[in-house]
């Protein structure tokens, strides 16, 4: 006796989208990755624990709405809100603005506590000040954007939207520069600094989205369709872990190296630098999981569809929908 459809349906859904065991292992070693870099960061400027812990917070919750909002303004594309997939988009965005709350609420608890580490060494200058602003302001915007309930098509990349991502952007920038002016600052220091951030806030929020956006909302509707326009938004995203990995990893390395030098002996002699090494080694950890990871190489969340030219051939085209030109 054959299995009945729903049964069938449930299975179909799982063995289409469930192939993220490695990339939730990668999320894992990239939080831990930035965990050992918080606690090194706190060490060198003399911070508690308590201060460390919500910095590694804050930058979790940074790096979470800074990448969710590339990839819900950049990865996504107007052809992705046809009929096939509107719905489909519909949904991940509702569901990356519970994520979205979740992280602002993190924000709004440890903002505070990390402009008032910033302000006990560098004063309340125009750094910390503009700083805080730029968060405000962004916490203000991210409230107003994840409480939109309008149709998909006025969500996508709206004035407000892309002015959410400019001050995410924005905020990374002024979180690398005060950081790197708790040691002391350079522009190469800086500049080094908040590339490091941008490529981490780019590559976890982009993971979280994927797994815990994407692919349950996949799991609900494995259609030709949606398995399309989730296949074309993973390989935009996989294009862009191609670069943010190698940037990661170089951009760790100079940090390590400004500050440690390149003497092993170095390194192995205090528990901090074991701590850097780990750090890089996390780093290159994750780029040999993404080298082995099936998403590496697969263009599409179905298992057998490699040419995504070739999917969705046997349905009817979808109606055009006006202003949904691909870019």
């Amino acid at each position: 006796m054959s299995d009945p459809p729903a049964t069938m349906r449930t299975t179909a859904a799982t063995d289409l989208f469930d192939k993220y065991v490695l990339p939730k292992v990668a999320l894992v070693v990239i939080l831990a990755g930035s965990l050992a870099g918080t606690w090194v960061s706190g060490r060198l400027g003399g911070q508690s624990a308590a201060v460390t812990l919500a910095k590694w917070l804050y930058f979790v919750a940074l790096g979470v709405l800074t990448g969710g909002l590339v990839w819900k303004h950049c990865f996504v594309r107007p052809r992705d809100l046809g009929m096939g997939a509107g719905d489909y988009c519909a949904e991940m965005y509702a569901r990356f603005d519970q994520i979205a709350t979740g992280s602002v609420t993190v924000l709004a608890v440890t903002g505070p506590v990390v402009l008032a580490a910033y302000a006990s060494r560098l004063e309340s200058g125009p750094l910390v000040v503009g700083l805080g602003v730029l968060l405000a302001a962004w916490l203000g915007t991210l409230v107003v954007t994840t409480r939109g309930s309008g149709p998909v098509d006025e969500q996508f990349r709206r004035p407000a939207g892309l002015f959410a991502l400019a001050l995410a952007l924005a905020v990374v920038a002024g979180t690398g520069l005060a950081e790197v002016s708790l040691r002391e600052f350079g522009p190469i220091a800086a500049a080094v600094r908040t590339i490091h951030l941008l490529a981490f806030g780019a590559w976890i929020g982009g993971a979280v989205w994927n797994i815990f956006v994407a692919v349950p909302t996949g799991q609900q509707r494995p259609t030709a369709a949606v398995a399309r326009a989730a296949g074309e938004q993973l390989e935009r995203f996989r294009w862009a872990v191609r670069f943010i990995i190698p940037l990661l990893f170089l951009t760790g390395l100079v940090q390590a190296v400004t500050v440690f030098g390149v003497r092993l002996e170095t390194y192995v002699a205090a528990p901090i630098g074991i701590a850097v090494l780990a750090k890089v080694g996390i780093i290159g950890l994750l780029a040999v999981i993404f080298k082995l990871c099936p998403m590496w190489r697969a263009c599409s969340p179905i298992d057998g569809v490699c040419d995504l030219e070739g999917v969705g051939e046997d349905e009817p085209p979808a109606a055009p929908t006006e202003g949904n030109a691909d870019d």
